[in-house]
């Protein structure tokens, strides 16, 4: 019954793309607030996360010309659903979807989590038993599908996603309340190694995560922001990063010629959020070759 409900949902999905031949944008979101009435450990935050990036995402793929899929986990107030419809999934569900993606080479899979993050990393898909989502579960099933690969990654310890290079990730490192990359050698360095880094098996799927692997991320913080106490700390400044406008409560795309990069959002969010912010929950990223275009109009 679980696997003839999502082959279902994909094939409805399906049934409104067959005319367009342009590429694919998937976006996949898990997004959990543990918050039944007997539930711990509950965080308010994830259903507007995964709101507000589909619909910035949907509006990004739109503008770019490409079909727009979606598969929305979500976990609210007790209730799971796909897609707003009521279903009881689980992390194999998600993993189902993964493997059963209609993709080719040129599409471009998003995947989000915001929700717990165990102190191995783990996505914390279930806070009532010990199954997790691992690092290397969910990077495996990332592999094996065709296309473009994006995580975004809203956890604490969601670092541990992140191929450790054997230097800092992005020279991004905070010592005594310094920041290591202020350093001109810390700051090149990363970037010098790169270029003698060994291809590995995870090259193709780019990570953005919310904090290294030894820190906690927010779900609770207070920068001044419009409407921030809707959102975690990280997923609203990757929401802004893509364009949605925080104080009208709006998708926004940018004008003709405009691109969104992998890097570039990185770079924006570090812009946009405050110092002591970033100094206690330090964004991740992986290190490759090219900074791979996401979304072009």
């Amino acid at each position: 019954m679980r696997k003839l409900f999502l082959i279902a949902l994909a094939l409805t999905l399906l049934s409104c793309e067959m005319e367009k031949q342009e590429g694919k944008v998937v976006f996949i979101s898990v997004a959990i607030d543990y918050n039944s009435p007997d539930g711990a450990n509950a965080l308010e935050n994830p259903p507007e996360d995964q709101r507000v990036l589909s619909s910035q995402i949907e509006a990004l793929a739109t503008a770019s010309g490409d079909i727009y899929e979606e598969y929305l986990f979500l976990e609210k107030n007790g209730k799971r659903s796909i897609n707003g419809k009521e279903y009881k999934w689980n992390h194999d569900d998600v993993l189902s979807v993964l493997s059963s993606l209609d993709t080719i080479s040129r599409d471009l899979i998003i995947f989000h989590y915001s929700g717990h993050g165990d102190e191995n990393g783990a996505l914390v898909t279930d806070i009532d038993t010990s199954i997790r989502l691992s690092p290397e579960t969910l990077l495996s099933a990332m592999s094996a599908a065709d296309g473009r690969k994006c995580l975004f990654l809203d956890s604490c310890y969601s670092g541990t996603f992140i191929d450790d290079p054997g230097y800092m990730h992005n020279g991004e490192k905070f010592n005594n309340g310094k920041l290591d990359s202020d350093n001109l050698l810390n700051a090149v360095v990363p970037s010098i190694m790169l270029l003698f880094r060994p291809v590995s098996g995870n090259d193709g799927i780019w990570v953005l995560s919310a904090a290294s692997d030894s820190q906690s991320s927010f779900d609770s913080w207070d920068a001044g922001e419009p409407d921030q106490s809707s959102f975690g700390a990280f997923s609203y400044y990757l929401a802004a990063a893509l364009g949605y406008d925080m104080e009208t409560g709006s998708a926004t795309v940018p004008g003709r010629g405009g691109e969104i990069t992998f890097y570039g959002i990185y770079q924006e969010i570090r812009r946009r959020m405050p110092g002591d912010l970033w100094k206690e929950a330090t964004p991740q990223i992986t290190l490759t070759h090219y900074d791979p275009v996401l979304f072009s109009f």
